[in-house]
């Protein structure tokens, strides 16, 4: 299980979400995933009409959640990705609590990955620490800096942190996402584009169909540093 999770401050949470779906399904990896940021449905909106599609949860419904371990059991995917709503933390304390979700992912044989996507405000730390204090050692920890907000070195605040030497000495694997240039994304997202789609789309100079055919490739790249926790192997 990949559960993706950020503050709410744009930090990129959804585009990892994205551009992990895109992974799994050019892979042909088997996925069910989960759009549970209503306020904002990028996974569901982009990625919804590339079959088996995406499937919406209100986590704030009592028993909105059931979903998330049932298709596990039903399904037997190889990977359940969850985009998680912006600043999620107490959200998933509720829902891990109420379905015993630690228990039963062990029970079925699922490690649990918190994919954390920061960004360089404060915030994005405390949402970490609240999943910290909460998840201890039960699952696995993926912290991608998102490099739209400046280069790894810019990200102080996460890097002289006592939060930094926790994560990591829970074995956090640390990634970086690399920038894509503001045109070419808005292009992606005005269309509801796949990033894959765009490598072919009308609208797309090849110059800029190139640069995202990089983005991809880097990505790919980059995430395969934590291939075993996010389900690329």
């Amino acid at each position: 299980m990949v559960l993706v999770t950020g503050d709410k401050g744009g930090t990129g949470k959804s585009v990892v979400a994205r551009i992990l779906l895109d992974i799994y399904r050019h892979r042909n990896i088997n996925c069910i995933a989960y759009e549970c940021d209503q306020s904002n449905p990028q996974l569901y909106r982009h990625y919804n009409k590339v079959q088996p599609g995406v499937q919406t949860l209100k986590l704030n419904q009592r028993g909105g959640a059931d979903a998330l371990q049932d298709d596990l059991k039903r399904l037997s995917p190889q990977v359940s990705l969850v985009d998680l709503p912006a600043g999620a933390a107490e959200y998933f304390e509720s829902v891990a609590k109420d379905i015993f979700l630690f228990q039963n992912a062990q029970r079925l044989g699922y490690r649990i990955t918190m994919v954390s996507v920061l960004g360089r405000v404060k915030d994005s730390l405390l949402q970490l620490k609240r999943l910290v204090d909460f998840c201890g050692d039960k699952v696995d920890y993926v912290v991608v800096k998102n490099l739209y907000w400046g280069d790894e070195h810019k990200f102080t605040r996460y890097n002289n942190s006592k939060m930094k030497q926790a994560v990591e000495a829970l074995g956090a694997i640390e990634l970086l996402l690399p920038e894509l240039y503001d045109d070419i994304f808005d292009l992606v997202d005005s269309k509801d584009l796949t990033f894959r789609e765009a490598l072919e789309h009308e609208d797309f100079s090849l110059s800029n169909q190139s640069r995202v055919f990089g983005w991809i490739d880097a990505v790919e790249t980059e995430f395969s540093k934590a291939a075993v926790q996010l389900g690329l192997e």
